[in-house]
């Protein structure tokens, strides 16, 4: 038989794309499963400064009860998210494999701990790396460079190469100079992100007014959806809700990652009309900020003003929940604050008034829960929780605008990450973990997509490994 496997510039048996936490899990996990031998390489579309796509920017949020246990009602919480259309067999197999994975990023030097979140209100327990995502990025890459493994910086993987019976054998790459090289490679592992980076695709999906939508950090306007598009090329089946994505409501006029404001069921949001829009208070800010930040998206200009008096600065650990570097509007009066945020005439202190005059209850304020402090003012939604008066001056505010932490829809795998047609079958020598992987509908399952992209990650890299040994020792026998 005649040989048609191309020529590559370059051999390995184990090509990772991405070098977030699911692609360095996958990469180390790769180079431990044989004894430090496999020829590993990853591939980093960004600059070595700001390695570590998403996860760099991220605080990492992990939805454990202890540094390497999930919280006890994972599964049921996630797809009560979902309203039952995610995978429960992902979530199972999730919940069984984070203590290993946990216990290995321990030993990697990633150091956890419950720490004050940008949520005042809980509903569950939440660990996170000291320092945020970044210090799960440096101690993983610190490892990583200790191995003989290549990472090949300001590099983008643009197709995959497949044999004449459809398996992966290779990618082809383009270089920080614009060369195109061939890579081949045993197995690949795509751990590239979303499409969040990528306004066609975000228009082609999400539909109007996405291109409003900016990727919540720098790591995230890497995430072109190159991954999920290769996939599909070579027949992946997708899973996950395309047209939705994790939102947060972000101050636009910082560079800051997640420079989000979650005190807003303290004071009240307004449009650019000067109007409220949205119950504040509906449910605690952990089951809300995704539902404010897309209502935003709504809005005329997709714009919207966080509001306060000096009530707010009372709450304990209020500072925790202001993730914005840039200082608020602030003035001595609602109607100067009208002036500033450059609303229309009267309408601020229309909306202020009138919210203020319905809100004089009679229980009691209590930050930390549901309180059923309500107001009902004529012609506003109702806010149902932490309903006070604004009248303590100086007043102030922060602009919010609907910002993409990561895309939903996604590649399609099994158990063992291994990435499958519509048929179920999976395609020899592909692999996916982490955000290009489809999982979420309808709403965020809070604080796993970091732990899910570090437990799959582990598994996507052993398995690559073994199935690129398997492979190249059927070669050699034939």
């Amino acid at each position: 038989m005649t040989d048609t496997t191309p020529a590559f510039d370059d051999e390995f048996d184990v090509i990772v794309v991405g070098a977030g936490a699911a692609g360095l899990s996958a990469a180390l996990s790769a180079v431990e499963e044989t004894g430090g031998s496999a020829r590993v390489a990853v591939l980093e579309r960004s600059t070595k400064d700001i390695r570590g796509g998403n996860t760099r920017w991220s605080g990492a949020y992990l939805r454990l009860q202890n540094t390497t246990t999930p919280v006890p009602n994972l599964v049921e919480y996630a797809m009560s998210a979902s309203k039952g259309y995610a995978n429960r067999d992902y979530y199972d197999a999730l919940v069984r494999e984070v203590p290993e994975a946990f216990d290995w990023l321990h030993e990697q030097g990633v150091e956890l701990k419950s720490l004050p979140t940008i949520f005042l209100t809980l509903s569950a327990t939440r660990y996170q790396p000291v320092g945020g995502g970044v210090n799960i990025v440096e101690p993983l890459f610190a490892r990583l460079e200790a191995t003989s493994a290549t990472v090949l910086y300001e590099t983008s993987a643009e197709s995959l190469i497949t044999d004449d019976r459809g398996r992966i054998i290779g990618l082809r790459v383009r270089e920080r100079t614009g060369q195109v090289r061939t890579l081949g490679a045993g197995a690949v592992v795509l751990a590239c992100g979303g499409f969040q980076g990528n306004r066609e695709m975000m228009s082609k999906y999400v539909g109007r007014n996405a291109y409003r939508v900016p990727p919540i950090s720098r790591g995230g306007a890497h995430n072109r959806g190159d991954g999920l598009r290769m996939a599909l090329e070579v027949g992946a089946a997708t899973e996950g809700q395309f047209d939705l994505f994790h939102a947060e409501p972000k101050d636009p006029r910082s560079a800051v990652a997640e420079a989000v404001v979650m005190t807003y069921p303290y004071g009240i949001l307004v449009n650019s009309a000067g109007e409220r829009f949205l119950d504040e208070g509906a449910k605690t800010v952990d089951l809300t900020y995704e539902t404010v930040a897309r209502t935003i998206l709504q809005q005329d200009d997709s714009i919207g003003y966080a509001v306060f008096d000096q009530q707010v600065k009372q709450i304990p650990g209020y500072e925790h929940a202001i993730g914005t570097d840039v200082e608020p509007y602030t003035a001595d009066s609602v109607e100067e604050l009208e002036t500033l945020l450059g609303l229309p005439a009267g309408s601020l202190v229309r909306t202020v008034a009138e919210f203020n005059a319905a809100s004089a209850g009679d229980v009691s304020f209590v930050w930390s829960k549901l309180d059923g402090l309500a107001s009902r003012p004529a012609g506003q939604p109702v806010k149902s929780n932490w309903a006070r008066p604004l009248t303590e001056g100086p007043f102030f505010a922060y602009p919010q605008i609907c910002a993409n932490v990561f895309t939903f829809g996604g590649v399609k795998t099994d158990l063992d990450a291994q990435v499958v047609t519509s048929d179920g079958h999976p395609i020899d020598g592909l692999f996916g973990a982490g955000e290009m992987t489809g999982l979420y509908y309808e709403a965020y399952a809070g604080s796993t997509s970091v732990m899910r992209s570090i437990t799959f990650g582990r598994i996507a890299g052993r398995n690559a490994a073994r199935l690129s040994l398997q492979n190249t020792t059927e070669r050699a026998i034939a």
